[in-house]
């Protein structure tokens, strides 16, 4: 059979970034294959709000299963996968390590293995995470070559997948890369992501009021940049001639303060914050209305450093322009969740 365009799998297809990077390569005229564990594929909820889910051919993806990969990969002949599905909380790695290493690392083993026994010709694009580094040394910006010091079994697992897919890119020859991705949000970010819990709390409060809600360490700081920006960055590290790890990253930092700050103020509010540690609250000065508290509850036993990431090398290998502001993101948002509660859409 003769293909008359370029076809793509994307493992993780319902998640924010797989429906991001759907939309993106079916502007490019690519056929997409979207990959979905068994009981998500009523989740599609990504898909529809781009207005794209009858464009993407659902496909279910087990990835503990090696055959049904080696199915999968037979049946679409995909000449890029972008394999971006796992399991993705750190807190919930605690609680469920063996899952955890089963999905991130066995399960990116068992594509690796898929495409070097099916589609050896294929190009692999592995999603990695800031959290292999664990700890920073000093206040420099993270690159390539800086020590990978996991410090929870996601981060572990994560490592060991981009390990995997370095074997098989110098033991067998396979295009296999990974992006080192560090934190990335927009209004397609599930609710259980502080980003995401921020705004959406933020248009309730501008819409039906209500109670304020809880948030942890206000000094808690990550670098957060735009996903629909991050998953150009995968399009340009598959477009190299030879396959390399790379960081995609914003290169700064913004504390939940200072996105909690500016998201109130995206939505026509004045914040201010009083009090201290867990007596710390946010409240909009215009109305005297609590915004946000600070709660124990959701402070981490052991929450991740502050990493930023270096983007010096693929900037310099690809056309990738970096992330837009995070004012910009932070805005479209708020945007974006005002308008859904606006429209009673409040279940997303």
């Amino acid at each position: 059979m003769i293909k008359n365009k370029k076809t793509a799998l994307i493992t993780g297809v319902t998640g924010q970034d797989g429906a991001h990077l759907s939309k993106e390569l079916l502007s490019r005229g690519w056929e997409v294959y979207g990959g979905y564990r068994r009981g998500s594929s009523s989740t599609t909820w990504r898909l529809d709000y781009l207005g794209i889910k009858n464009q993407v051919k659902l496909i279910e993806c087990q990835l503990n299963e090696a055959q049904n990969i080696i199915s999968v990969l037979q049946e679409t002949r995909p000449d890029v996968i972008f394999h971006l599905a796992s399991e993705s909380f750190v807190a919930d790695s605690f609680k469920y390590p063996g899952v955890t290493l089963d999905v991130n690392a066995h399960g990116t083993l068992n594509m690796l293995e898929g495409v070097r026994l099916v589609v050896p010709e294929s190009k692999i694009f592995c999603a990695s995470s800031s959290e292999i580094f664990g700890t920073a040394l000093g206040d420099e910006k993270l690159s390539e070559t800086s020590r990978f010091y996991p410090t929870n079994p996601y981060g572990i697992s994560k490592l060991a997948a981009a390990n995997f897919a370095r074997l098989y890119r110098e033991r067998y020859g396979v295009y296999s890369c990974s992006g080192i991705l560090f934190n990335h949000e927009g209004p397609l970010r599930g609710r259980s992501f502080v980003t995401r819990k921020i705004t959406y709390n933020i248009a309730r409060l501008c819409v039906e009021g209500g109670e304020p809600f809880e948030l942890g360490d206000l000094n808690s700081a990550r670098d957060w940049g735009a996903a629909e920006d991050y998953v150009i960055a995968m399009c340009d590290m598959m477009d190299l001639t030879s396959p390399e790890d790379l960081i995609i990253a914003s290169g700064r930092l913004t504390s939940i303060r200072e996105f909690l700050k500016k998201a109130a103020e995206s939505a026509g509010m004045s914040p201010v914050f009083e009090g201290t540690k867990e007596k710390e609250v946010c409240i909009d000065k215009n109305s005297g209305r609590v915004i946000a508290k600070v709660s124990e509850r959701y402070f981490r036993p052991q929450d991740t450093p502050p990493l930023v990431g270096n983007t010096d090398r693929i900037m310099s290998l690809t056309d990738w322009e970096g992330s837009r502001s995070i004012d910009k993101l932070i805005g479209e948002m708020v945007e974006a969740d005002l308008d859904r509660w606006k429209r009673g859409i409040t279940n997303v």
